[in-house]
């Protein structure tokens, strides 16, 4: 086994055991991350076969289709992280008056509360 192939191993294992500490997974998401898993440590004990994966999907080489499936799956994160912020913003926003509508205080009265 070549030196490249034990480093990728071992952070997939590191990737793999950090993704997996979190207690607050969905079995749907811990079954999701097992199979990317796998799937990435067959390609890579085994790499020949995303070339033999890629020639049928019409692919040039391997990496390419590695290449490819990865910018979409950032892709897909991106996307999601990006829903997630923007409802986060809203509730946010939402508690932040809630907090205002609940606590009046005119800015002179603030002020005055200070200096005692």
């Amino acid at each position: 086994m070549t030196p490249i192939k034990i480093i990728l191993l071992v952070l997939l294992l590191i990737v793999l055991r950090a993704f997996l500490v979190q207690k607050s997974l969905v079995w749907i998401k811990r079954a999701v991350a097992f199979l990317m898993f796998f799937a990435l440590l067959t390609l890579v004990i085994f790499p020949d076969i995303s070339t033999s994966i890629a020639n049928k999907i019409g692919v040039g080489r391997g990496v390419d289709l590695v290449f490819y499936f990865s910018h979409l799956f950032l892709l897909f994160l991106i996307v999601g992280l990006w829903r997630r912020s923007t409802i986060l913003m809203a509730i946010v926003t939402r508690l932040s008056r809630t907090i205002a509508l609940q606590n009046p205080n005119k800015p002179c009265e603030a002020k005055d509360k200070r200096e005692d």
